[in-house]
């Protein structure tokens, strides 16, 4: 019960790219991709730089939650990899609303935006904190390989940010980790002119092993879901919205069918947008709360899986009208 939603705020790239956009460079077609995935268009950086999504988010769930940058206590960050190195995305933003802050980046694939809310309970429930800044921010075009039509057609890129303050809220949250480094693998970048580094760099482009990850996918997200409800003292019936991952409706659809979960209640956004990593959630968070979906008492649970293999469910209740 330690904290619940205050505002949130999402930022995204100009550009779409529709699936009949990617038939021009990739052998593809609109059919292929979305009967297989769910999704029709993404958003893909052009232009703009990652920090300004991030920060542009950020100021607008401050905004939405009535409170100024210097009254935040810890920024998180949860993002596969910022503009730079270091500073931290963390960093960036702290300095771009004017807060001193401690402010770090979570690296949990698809699953950050969760694991920062579990930070964020524990900084809170120990007196650590009262007012937490949440921020995703995923370049996911740029990670990709644009002419391997299994991973390009599925992400897009975006930010979302939330506050969390101090109060009744959360329920129960789980996180957890099944440690596999190929099934889902994004290299990094190394330098170029050391005399001294003798081994080979992989392709920095992302792999993925397609059947691995929905196996993986579907028994993650139904066991956090069982365990999550559990901590709560609730039936799976007993929440009002699920929030999960973007990553493929299949996916989304074959995890959620054990426990007979009505359509209506399970939201999604993967048409528009595709798979934005960590930042899925809470892009679809913000999405349907400015729709004034939730109500004051609805119980929402965020479930997630990615890379690492982490995975992980959160339940909070909506406490705002």
């Amino acid at each position: 019960m330690s904290f619940y939603i205050a505002g949130t705020g999402s930022a995204l790239p100009e550009k779409i790219v529709s699936n009949e956009d990617l038939t021009a460079v990739l052998d593809t077609s609109d059919e292929w991709i979305f009967t297989r995935t769910g999704i029709h268009n993404r958003r893909v950086l052009t232009h703009e730089k990652l920090n300004d999504l991030a920060i542009l988010s950020a100021r607008r769930a401050l905004e939405d939650a009535g409170t100024d940058g210097k009254d935040v206590d810890l920024i998180l960050c949860a993002t596969m990899r910022g503009d730079t190195v270091t500073p931290s995305l963390a960093c960036i933003v702290a300095e771009a609303i004017g807060s001193r802050a401690p402010a770090f980046d979570v690296n949990a694939a698809c699953v950050g935006v969760l694991y920062c809310m579990e930070i964020a309970d524990s900084f809170i429930a120990t007196g650590k904190a009262e007012t937490v800044l949440i921020v995703s921010a995923e370049a996911m075009s740029k990670l990709l390989d644009w002419q391997d039509r299994s991973t390009c057609v599925l992400f897009g890129d975006g930010s979302g940010a939330l506050v969390l303050k101090k109060g009744a809220g959360r329920l129960a949250g789980v996180l957890s980790t099944d440690p596999d480094s190929h099934v889902i693998r994004m290299p990094n970048i190394e330098g170029v002119n050391s005399p001294y580094n003798q081994s080979k760099a992989e392709p920095l482009a992302m792999h993925m092993d397609g059947g691995e990850v929905y196996k993986f996918a579907v028994n993650a997200m139904g066991r956090n879901i069982e365990e999550v409800c559990r901590l709560a003292h609730l039936a799976p019936g007993d929440i009002d919205w699920y929030l999960p991952h973007q990553a493929n409706i299949r996916i989304i659809d074959a995890s959620l069918r054990k426990f007979r979960i009505g359509k209506e209640k399970v939201l999604v956004n993967i048409t528009d947008y595709g798979n934005m990593s960590a930042t899925s959630v809470s892009v679809l968070l913000d999405e349907y709360a400015r729709r004034g979906t939730f109500k004051r008492g609805d119980k929402l649970l965020f479930v997630a899986f990615g890379a690492g293999l982490t995975s992980g469910a959160v339940i909070v209740e909506w406490g705002r009208d």
